[in-house]
């Protein structure tokens, strides 16, 4: 198994070096007891068959996503807690497992939280205190854990990969993923720990790395531009290797997707910004069957979780 460790701190690498659909997780041992608490569970099957061996009482979720969530299905004696954006998505999940599912209560199965944690507040885990800081723009709920006393900060899906950030679901937003990432910067912290291949940053190359890594983001927009400006009609303009290569697109579905999604939200940060871009936005839409409503859809937070049994965590 693929780990490192920080004090109580077991940073667990996901299969394929965390490359999605895996991520790292962080697991934190009790250092008087036997049992842990597991951050984010998508690691793949070595990872779930190590974590299966460790008396894992709690396992705390940073977003819905299932590059992060898949494996919590199998630890259905185990207490799952997400953030209040995300406890209804995950929820939804499992209801649509729940459809296919037969014979199996499918709803434990999938994963449901049971209980809904703060951000910004103090969690003890496993006697280690640990603060969920909320980061929206990856996603509505994103949130990176913050452990002070070992100086880790689980930056997550700010991973600083090549491919730059992602902020292709309907409740991303380019705005607010620059912002949490800058956020980032003023967190006393000594490693930087992303959630794919990147892994542990320190203190010193971090913000260096952020900066090239948030400039992905412009160089994006000015793609758009630039094929706009050459008169690239709305159909044509993810073909024009803006977020992915265009020769990439026959792989899977979802990268065809996560352009279109990409480059919806560009344009609407443009109009936002001053460009007279709203018939060409509805335009783009159309062309690509987007609801010009779904590229942008977020929610109110539920702050009262159903818990199936009572929590040990305290909070202060």
């Amino acid at each position: 198994m693929n780990y490192e460790k920080i004090g109580p701190v077991e940073i667990v690498i996901g299969e394929s070096q965390s490359r999605a659909p895996f991520s790292t997780s962080l697991l934190i041992r009790d250092r008087s007891t036997e049992e842990s608490t597991l951050i984010d569970c998508g690691g793949g099957p070595s990872v779930f068959a190590y974590l299966q061996q460790q008396k894992i009482r709690q396992i705390f979720l940073t977003h819905f996503h299932p590059d992060h969530t898949s494996g919590a299905p199998l630890f259905d004696q185990t207490q799952i807690l997400i953030n209040p954006y995300d406890y209804a998505r995950l929820l939804q999940f499992a209801e649509m497992r729940q459809s296919q599912a037969t014979g199996t209560d499918s709803r434990k199965g999938a994963g449901t939280a049971q209980l809904i944690y703060p951000y910004e507040q103090e969690i003890h885990m496993s006697g280690t205190t640990v603060i969920m800081l909320h980061a929206p723009g990856h996603s509505e709920g994103f949130c990176c854990p913050y452990i002070p006393e070992h100086g880790i900060l689980m930056i997550g899906d700010i991973d600083l990969t090549s491919f730059g950030p992602w902020y292709f679901g309907p409740d991303s937003d380019i705005d607010q993923f620059i912002a949490s990432a800058r956020m980032t910067l003023e967190v006393d912290a000594k490693y930087f720990l992303t959630s794919h291949q990147k892994g542990m940053v320190s203190q010193e190359e971090y913000p260096s790395k952020l900066e090239q890594y948030l400039e992905i983001i412009d160089r994006r927009e000015e793609r758009i531009k630039q094929a706009i400006k050459r008169g690239c009609s709305p159909a044509e303009l993810i073909l024009q290797d803006v977020i992915y290569f265009r020769k990439d697109h026959g792989q899977a579905a979802f990268i065809v997707r996560n352009e279109q999604m990409g480059i919806a939200k560009h344009l609407k940060r443009m109009i936002r910004s001053g460009e007279p871009l709203g018939d060409y936005f509805l335009e783009f839409a159309m062309a690509h069957k987007l609801n010009p409503d779904f590229v942008d859809q977020f929610t109110r937070p539920a702050f009262v979780g159903k818990a199936g049994a009572k929590s040990e965590t305290k909070m202060n």
